[in-house]
């Protein structure tokens, strides 16, 4: 069910903690980039909480969320949603940013530096432990488009600090709303991603530990992929190629 403002094209996110929904809301063109498909951003961000209460924090001007769906996840270790969400300035382009309530109030708690240029891009990925060490990280691809690095962060407090990096990975094909070309697939030690290649045509396993990456597997594509992963069970994945043919994998414990 739509909400109040909602954003065209949005997708409303369900919290399992202290937040019930999240969206994004306040269309508004004035960033233009037109990266997800239309000229219109948020500029507005909502939450819902368990308790029925209504929160919202509204971006400056030169600001917009350049994303269709804020993702819910404690990544602050308090058992309380944390929100993720791509937020763009007129001038620097995108950052990663994290919001939380805070003594009643949607606050911004962190976030990564802006790329450093307009019309430059992420897209999260999500939150996993990457580095076994028992605390969420977060994982995004930043400009996806060109030359797509996938960066991985600790979240220590109001910073989050780089410490991984690998390059030629795209989660987003542009002017596409399909945000989930990337996935956290749980495991031990540390968690996995599955994310395809540059070109979207090879599906790829990784692994970072202190030693570096190691790529567990890889499979060509019979197609530049498209649309979104979605979970089956016990590690099966299926997904559209952009003309439209589904295809699974499954990955072996």
């Amino acid at each position: 069910m739509e909400r109040p403002g909602q954003l065209p094209h949005s997708r409303i996110a369900q919290g399992h903690g202290n937040i019930a929904f999240a969206w994004l809301a306040g269309p508004t063109d004035r960033y233009g980039h037109g990266v997800l498909g239309d000229g219109l951003e948020a500029s507005r961000l909502v939450v819902e909480t368990v308790d029925g209460k209504r929160l919202h924090v509204d971006l400056p001007h030169t600001r917009v969320f350049e994303d269709l769906e804020p993702r819910l996840a404690d990544v602050t270790g308090d058992d309380n949603d944390d929100i993720l969400v791509v937020e763009s300035d007129t001038r620097s382009g995108a950052s990663l940013s994290v919001y939380s309530i805070v003594d009643g109030r949607l606050v911004r708690i962190a976030a990564t530096p802006f790329i450093g240029q307009a019309n430059r891009w992420l897209n999260p990925v999500g939150a996993g432990d990457f580095d076994g060490d028992g605390n969420p990280d977060i994982a995004l691809v930043a400009t996806p488009h060109i030359g797509g690095k996938l960066r991985l962060y600790h979240v220590k407090g109001a910073t989050l600090t780089l410490f991984a990096e690998y390059s030629g990975v795209s989660t987003h094909r542009i002017g596409s709303t399909e945000l989930g070309l990337g996935r956290v697939v749980s495991a031990r030690p540390r968690d996995r991603l599955l994310v395809p290649n540059q070109a979207r045509r090879a599906m790829m396993l990784l692994e970072w530990s202190p030693d570096g990456w190691q790529e567990i597997a890889r499979v060509a594509l019979p197609g530049n992929l498209g649309f979104s992963l979605v979970p089956l069970d016990a590690g099966r994945w299926r997904f559209r190629s952009e003309s439209g043919k589904y295809f699974e994998i499954q990955l072996k414990p």
